[in-house]
């Protein structure tokens, strides 16, 4: 019954809606579920439904977590960058790149992904029948939903599609299904059709958004930020520079230290683009999979031994050895005990309790986006200028990039990426888009760059097609 349901609750959500209890569509704390056909038809019902919408990002349940656990633990945990030290057997999978169809881990985090689709989907369709909404604000919760499904299949590309435009990309979903009958007649489109619905989808967004600039809902600036990173894995390095270029330039600043993007209250910092709320209720499991039982948390995962050396190329397995200049390292990474090098553990979140914000966007990353898609132009001096910004919050001198080959700029700037952020999930998927996987980690096997589709979809939806080599 779980298997045959599964692209049913993923796609349509067409008997339940999660409604937000709360007073704005700002609100993303805890939500009830309510009938659809009740949810959105009066404005109110419209609000509820899209701050429903954001709950499905936050993705709190661990079965099926997205931002709240998987999209940042398995975007690392497959690279070179965070280890499995628990006991999870799923995740140890994902540690060996060695996944099975049957993970159900990989398959909770497929599903948390398709459930924020299929909760922008239902905002779409219903969302402009609604009677007696105000035609602005109608136009800005339309905008928000284009926004989340177009983050939502933009990281199920990443993880599941092949990187060639011709190749295998993942099901589109536009419109609720009727029924779990149609909702098993997926298929999967190629990537470059997934990524043209991306862009579309953005279009639409950009000339719905509102003038907003809350950080923890979708603006005109997270779209933007968005289109940016698309465009950097397309290789559209022209347009990932002018969308970056737009952003920094639309009133953002670096938070003064980097831990102030990682409070334990989840603080607003002048860097935020779009930041996921989460408190004890609304929980993100960041923290508690990093820290150690001692100190609140079950040490699920952990940095490596090449993370560490990335921050202290001196060290050799002795805390003592862990000397860095690097402020990213020092909060990055910590020793329980100062005399085991064994005691290692990732401490960019700082307690168990799961109150922390989650980073979607934030000024650092776009400003790595410009800095890459300027050197990829050849433009070292810029990017050089650019990149300072980020090492000077870090304690660290320009990287002189413009004294550089342009190959060797390239690669300073995706090491700076790696530094940043280390633990965000970003290290597999750039490891993916830059062709470095089977040099950085010659073990893997071509066809393991991406996941498996989930056996139970195989299950349901015959016409999906599994990646090769599963």
């Amino acid at each position: 019954m779980r298997a045959a349901n599964r692209w049913y609750t993923m796609h349509s959500l067409l008997m339940t809606l999660f409604a937000a209890g709360c007073s704005n569509v700002l609100d993303v704390h805890p939500v009830n579920e309510t009938d659809a056909s009740q949810a959105i038809t009066t404005p109110a019902g419209a609000r509820a439904a899209v701050a429903g919408m954001y709950d499905a990002l936050q993705g709190t349940d661990i079965e099926a977590s997205y931002y709240g656990g998987e999209m940042l633990f398995f975007g690392d945990l497959s690279a070179d960058d965070v280890e499995h030290t628990g006991t999870f057997t799923t995740y140890r999978q994902i540690d060996q790149n060695d996944i099975t169809s049957d993970n159900l881990s990989v398959e909770g985090f497929w599903d948390a992904i398709y459930r924020a689709v299929g909760r922008a989907n239902i905002v779409i369709q219903k969302v402009p029948d609604v009677q007696g909404l105000d035609p602005a604000e109608r136009d800005d919760l339309l905008a928000q939903a284009y926004f989340v499904r177009a983050l939502s299949y933009h990281n199920l590309v990443k993880f599941w599609g092949d990187t060639a435009a011709s190749g295998l990309g993942v099901p589109i979903v536009l419109v609720p299904p009727k029924d779990i009958s149609e909702a098993g007649l997926a298929t999967r489109a190629t990537t470059g059709a997934v990524y043209a619905q991306i862009l579309s989808d953005l279009s639409d967004a950009e000339n719905r958004m509102g003038s907003s600039t809350d950080s923890h809902r979708a603006t005109l600036m997270a779209v933007r930020s968005l289109r940016a990173r698309v465009y950097l894995y397309q290789k559209n390095y022209v347009g990932a520079q002018a969308e970056a270029e737009a952003v920094s330039a639309g009133g953002f600043s670096l938070a003064p230290e980097y831990g102030d993007l990682f409070t334990p209250g989840g603080d607003d910092t002048p860097e935020d683009i779009f930041r996921l709320h989460f408190d004890a209720v609304d929980y993100c499991w960041e923290g508690y999979y990093y820290l150690p039982y001692e100190v609140q948390g079950r040490g699920e995962i952990g940095p490596t031994v090449a993370l560490i050396k990335a921050y202290a190329p001196s060290f050799n397995g002795s805390p003592a050895s862990f000397v860095t200049t690097d402020e990213r390292g020092k909060w990055n990474i910590t020793f329980s005990d100062p005399t085991d090098g064994t005691t290692k553990y990732g401490s960019k979140w700082r307690t168990g309790i799961g109150a922390e914000d989650i980073q979607v966007f934030r000024l650092a990353e776009v400003l790595l986006i410009q800095a890459e898609a300027q050197a990829r132009q050849n433009n070292l001096t810029g990017a050089d200028s650019t990149l300072a910004l980020i090492r000077d919050r870090a304690g660290l001198p320009p990287a002189g990039l413009d004294t550089m080959s342009q190959a060797n700029a390239i690669n300073a700037i995706l090491n700076e990426r790696r530094l940043e952020l280390a633990m965000e999930g970003d290290r597999w998927p750039d490891l993916i888009r830059t062709g470095r996987v089977q040099t950085v980690m010659p073990t893997v096997a071509a066809f393991q760059n991406m996941f498996p589709i989930p056996l139970n979809e195989l299950d349901v939806a015959p016409g999906l097609v599994q990646n090769p080599g599963y």
